[in-house]
């Protein structure tokens, strides 16, 4: 379960943005006056109090900033890292979406590191590998298993 603080003064915005998050029932939401940054998880800042939060922060992936639109804000955000911003004249589900953007964000493994999200499914590995013994007959055909042949056989392993 992810954890989401919600720092944001438009008190109905955020109700409205909780009530979304909670009904997926894989969020724990908190609706707090300034976020703990020493809490994992996505937190939602209105853009004048991320400023402050910006300094103190490593992992600006984490937050979603809320702005508006005009405002010299955005490339001030965008310069400190921060790669979900939501306009506030946007709907709470646009917000929704930018905090499972987040969220996705910190599932994934730096770029560079080895991990478990970091290996590829048989069919990617498949599709990276050169095949130098294969033959192809008919290029306009592709099969999903295109890498899986046997030796002497054209058709794909089961």
């Amino acid at each position: 379960m992810t954890t989401v603080q919600l720092a944001i003064q438009n008190i109905e915005y955020a109700q409205a943005l909780r009530n979304l998050l909670l009904r997926d029932g894989i969020h724990n939401v908190l609706l707090v006056n300034a976020p703990d940054l020493q809490l994992n998880g996505v937190v939602v800042v209105d853009s004048g109090s991320f400023d402050e939060f910006a300094r103190l922060e490593t992992s600006p992936e984490r937050f979603v900033v809320i702005t508006r639109k005009g405002l010299d804000n955005l490339s001030k955000v965008w310069d400190a890292g921060v790669r979900h911003v939501v306009f506030e004249e946007d709907s709470p589900g646009t917000a929704q979406l930018a905090v499972i953007a987040a969220e996705l964000r910190l599932a994934q493994p730096p770029i560079g590191s080895a991990g478990p999200l970091a290996l590829h499914s048989r069919e990617q590995k498949c599709r990276m590998q050169a095949h130098p013994e294969l033959n192809v007959l008919n290029s306009a055909v592709t099969h999903p298993r295109c890498c899986h042949f046997r030796k002497g056989n054209r058709f794909p392993e089961r």
